[in-house]
């Protein structure tokens, strides 16, 4: 009798952790990604009771014994998660207490992208917290962290597609993006500025120019031949894309009255190089500007048939007969 009393015993035991262990390892269930928020200031029930009406945990006894074993019942940080309902529960409570979700989710930045947008689409698109990245990315003592030894990380951060967390840390997103930059951005490449006379730094402040300035693929090199030419006979760069930078409701279309706006970008009124980059430009501008068509030319506007093409032209006189064909077949 006590023999079957203790195999009964034993069968709930090993019932029971098995239950359990399925709980903490294992939990199955649909796919289907599933969003839950944290407040701040959540005691570990509330914690608790948002996880259980998210579906996100079976067990909350399961659940909060993963935890307290694990000393992590207090470490679990604020915050708006996205998870698939089949998480684990030690891969919940690991993505709680980083603050992070376990889902990742694919989000493309595109080449000309600033930093500002860099933050609206991370926000919209992964949950991201977009102040924090642009305060993060403008913030000198970070960049440092990140190896942009400069006051701002715009054209230090790579346009691609990314795949990351639900609610990254935006230190996080910067780290990568100014990581694959810097493979991407080698000393080979540098060398090419240099024996263009361009530091490092200006070959990519050029470039944001070139990526804001190029609508079509194949003139890129060509239009970096432009800048190129006009800053070796010290003319002004008078490249849109720098005004359409700094002016408040840009980009949309410039007038005459932009054009006299007092400021740093503006190649209108002042030679040479903006400050910083504009954008963040991708690979193609950045190679256009190391690789750059040898031309004459030290003009171009754009064409009226709506191609994104342009009109190069060697002379003033050339540039003016071009300006006027263009306003002709835009009227």
């Amino acid at each position: 009798m006590m023999r079957k009393l203790i195999v009964a015993i034993l069968l709930v035991i090993i019932a029971v952790g098995a239950y359990f262990a399925w709980e903490i390892w294992f939990r199955a269930g649909t796919a289907a990604d599933v969003m839950v928020r944290i407040p701040e200031g959540a005691t570990f029930p509330e914690v608790l009771d948002s996880l259980e009406s998210a579906g996100l945990i079976g067990s909350r006894v399961a659940f909060k014994v993963l935890a307290v074993t694990t000393g992590n019942d207090a470490s679990i940080k604020p915050g708006t998660y996205r998870f698939a309902r089949n998480t684990s529960q030690r891969e919940l409570l690991e993505a709680l207490v980083e603050g992070r979700s376990t889902v990742k989710v694919k989000v493309t930045f595109p080449e000309g992208i600033t930093i500002r947008r860099i933050a609206s689409i991370a926000a919209r698109e992964a949950g991201c917290d977009s102040a924090a990245i642009v305060t993060l990315a403008n913030d000198r003592e970070f960049l440092k962290t990140i190896g942009i030894n400069a006051s701002t990380a715009e054209g230090y951060l790579l346009p691609d597609t990314y795949f990351i967390f639900w609610g990254e840390k935006p230190a996080t997103l910067l780290r990568r993006m100014a990581e694959l930059f810097r493979s991407f951005y080698t000393d080979e490449l540098k060398k090419k500025a240099a024996e263009l006379d361009l530091t490092s730094y200006d070959a990519i402040v050029l470039a944001s120019i070139v990526e804001g300035e190029a609508r079509v693929a194949s003139e890129r090199e060509t239009i970096a031949g432009v800048y190129l030419n006009r800053l070796r006979r010290d003319m002004k760069l008078q490249a849109d894309p720098t005004i359409q930078y700094v002016i408040p409701d840009g980009p949309r279309q410039l007038f005459y009255r932009d054009l006299e706006l007092d400021s740093p970008y503006n190649t209108y009124m002042y030679k040479g190089l903006p400050p910083t980059p504009i954008n963040n430009p991708g690979r193609a501008s950045i190679l256009a500007v190391l690789n750059p068509a040898k031309h004459d030319y030290i003009y171009f506007v754009a064409k009226a048939d709506g191609t994104g093409a342009h009109t190069f032209s060697r002379t003033a006189r050339e540039h003016e007969i071009a300006v006027r064909e263009y306003r002709a077949r835009r009227n």
